[in-house]
């Protein structure tokens, strides 16, 4: 972690001269001072409120950015599902700077608005100063900004990292942020932002190659089908005609090499002599700066561009097996009863509603995705709505769709709101328990009535759902005191589904196997050591089926293949944690079969928590006391 000095004295410094030591910065912290000064702004500058943008016009510029909003999404929100338990939020701009849309955690967005870190605010270094959404733009890279490296006195209390998000043609069209308390932001976060925005400028770049050659090159020929591949495209003259980052930066270019080199000018051959040559559509390309392996990619045929409305899951091939999902769904089931799964498939196709339960990144949302891919709906839409998300006052346009004109801000066209984009599929209210009262009301008359009436008036719409929700509150207990209607709640739980915490699935290593093996560890040769699989069944994990996620996803980030990953390669802070955890003591295991028989019967039968109790499985409980009663 870069560690931030008291910069009182250098802030004084820089106010009174201009001037600073070496070192005391970093380069693009001064330099971005440094402009800021030369826009006249001056250090002690305060915004005021009203700055903030007219709703209209606000909704006009987000239409502006549908597209590559909607490409984004996915991304966006697997990075707050990253930060959001850490108190952080997560900001999306668009290429001037101005904020469009927030995700956060409650306890900071009440900070955040009063430092205008909002939607309809402009962020642009030549308003805010040095900040990363402003000067990531600036710079056309990613920046941490910290504390006191803020221009802006008033926003010395922030921290945030940034990057942003180029087309392929090298044009900034937006920007990904994530601020908080400055203790919670490093350069581990900078790392989690810039991976979100390589996908998403993945994404741009599959959109906008259709019809030309593509190129994926690396300097390690196994890494072409993976996304630390960079990628160039050709026209049928060999002119390079778009490109990202990581490409050009290997061949020593930057954008404006698009529209004025040719195959050519970058390798020294064309395109067409290095096909013949290598005889295939893989092979090694000479470059100024070595060699690089490259792969001439499929052929997409043009198409249009995504609809900017378009948010819910592109349909999906059905399953050949759907009782089995596989890969991150089915390593997020591991430790779960197997029956679990089946059964909510049963209660989904007979449309009554499944309620997920469990503490914070449990696996809810997972275990809902498995259950859509499991269901006879597993090719159509699947659309998750965080309820905690969503400022209070759009929950129901979010929800319900509105009519042109329903609303200051409201799309010229309306919106047809999340449940119509989920007809024929299915739903995931994610945090139902944070709904507020009146949303609940017009919720249960959807799911009664089987039809949507738009904010705005305008003709009922009928809906085909299948409901899932989940919530990591006591429903019961908020009926109890009037924060949760008692209608709804009893419409939805009728056979709740409480996922255990990971440190009661039993073999945590097994689990963080599966999921390893999910993600694609093996396939690169990565192997968790038997000394590390112990220290995670050490640990209590108070992040959950998250927390071990996340950590996997980093480690296969930073290190090489072939890397046999040891205790020693944890973040310092999580290995002293998981270090400072006494080993279990190992357990007795009951000598007769009426003291295994008393031992269950302690946990009311229950197989499966007394074989966890014992610190085994259930199969080897179920050989144990069938040889004891032999």
């Amino acid at each position: 972690m870069r560690p931030v000095p008291d910069l009182t004295e250098a802030r004084r410094l820089f106010y009174e001269t201009a001037s600073l030591p070496d070192g005391l910065l970093p380069p693009s912290i001064l330099q971005s001072w440094r402009r800021c000064r030369s826009f006249g702004l001056p250090m002690q500058a305060r915004t005021r409120n009203e700055e903030r943008l007219e709703a209209t016009e606000l909704a006009r510029r987000r239409e502006a950015s549908a597209d590559w909003l909607s490409l984004a999404r996915p991304q966006v929100d697997t990075l707050f599902e990253q930060v959001v338990d850490d108190g952080l939020v997560v900001v999306v701009a668009d290429g001037q700077g101005l904020i469009l849309d927030e995700l956060g955690h409650p306890a900071f967005l009440d900070r955040a608005e009063r430092l205008a870190l909002t939607p309809g605010m402009a962020w642009g270094e030549t308003i805010r100063g040095t900040n990363a959404i402003g000067t990531a733009l600036a710079l056309a890279d990613s920046v941490l900004v910290r504390g006191g490296e803020h221009y802006l006195g008033r926003n010395r209390t922030l921290a945030c990292a940034a990057s942003p998000i180029l087309d392929p043609f090298g044009q900034p069209v937006g920007v990904v942020d994530v601020s908080g308390p400055p203790r919670r932001v490093h350069a581990g976060r900078l790392q989690q932002v810039d991976a979100a925005v390589r996908l998403i400028e993945q994404r741009l770049f599959d959109v906008a190659r259709a019809g030309w050659m593509t190129l994926a090159l690396h300097p390690d020929a196994s890494q072409l089908a993976t996304p630390r591949a960079g990628r160039l495209a050709f026209d049928a003259q060999e002119r390079l005609c778009a490109a990202d980052r990581r490409a050009l930066g290997w061949l020593g270019r930057d954008f404006s090499a698009i529209g004025h080199c040719r195959f050519a000018d970058l390798f020294g051959e064309t395109l067409s002599h290095w096909l013949s040559r290598s005889g295939q559509a893989t092979g090694r390309l000479t470059t100024s700066g070595g060699l690089l392996s490259a792969r001439l990619l499929p052929q997409m045929a043009p198409a249009a561009s995504l609809p900017s409305s378009s948010r819910a899951t592109p349909p999906r091939p059905v399953s050949a097996n759907p009782a089995g999902p596989r890969g991150d769904a089915a390593a997020t089931l591991a430790g779960l009863e197997p029956q679990w799964l089946a059964r909510a498939v049963r209660l989904l196709e007979a449309d009554i509603p499944v309620l997920v339960l469990g503490e914070t990144g449990v696996g809810k949302d997972r275990f809902a995705q498995a259950l859509h891919a499991a269901s006879s709906r597993a090719a159509r839409p699947f659309v998750a709505v965080n309820c905690a998300a969503l400022p209070e006052g759009l929950v129901e346009a979010e929800l319900f769709g509105y009519e042109e004109g329903a609303f200051t801000g409201a799309r010229r066209q309306g919106s047809r709101g999340r449940l119509r984009e989920a007809h024929g599929g299915v739903v995931f209210l994610d945090e139902i328990g944070d709904m507020p009262l009146a949303v609940q009301a017009r919720l249960l008359r959807v799911l009664q009535e089987r039809v949507v009436c738009p904010l705005g008036g305008g003709a009922p719409q009928p809906v085909d759902i299948r409901l899932v929700c989940a919530t990591h509150r006591d429903l019961k207990a908020m009926v109890a005191e009037g924060s949760f209607r008692a209608d709804l709640y009893y419409h939805l739980c009728h056979h709740p589904f409480r996922l255990p915490p990971l440190r009661a699935r039993g073999d945590v290593g097994a689990i963080a196997l599966a999921l390893w093996q999910a993600h694609g560890g093996h396939r690169r040769n990565i192997v968790l050591s038997a000394d590390l699989l112990a220290l995670f069944r050490r640990y209590a994990w108070p992040g959950n089926l998250r927390e071990l996620d996340n950590l996997l996803r980093t480690l296969l980030a930073l290190y090489d293949d072939g890397t046999v990953l040891a205790p020693r390669d944890l973040p310092d802070t999580l290995r002293e944690e998981m270090e400072d955890v006494e080993p279990a003591q190992p357990l007795v295991m009951p000598a007769s079969v009426s003291a295994l028989e008393a031992h269950l019967a302690r946990h009311q039968g229950n197989m499966t928590a007394a074989a966890r109790a014992l610190g085994i499985s259930r199969s080897t409980l179920y050989r144990r006391m069938a040889r004891e009663r032999a």
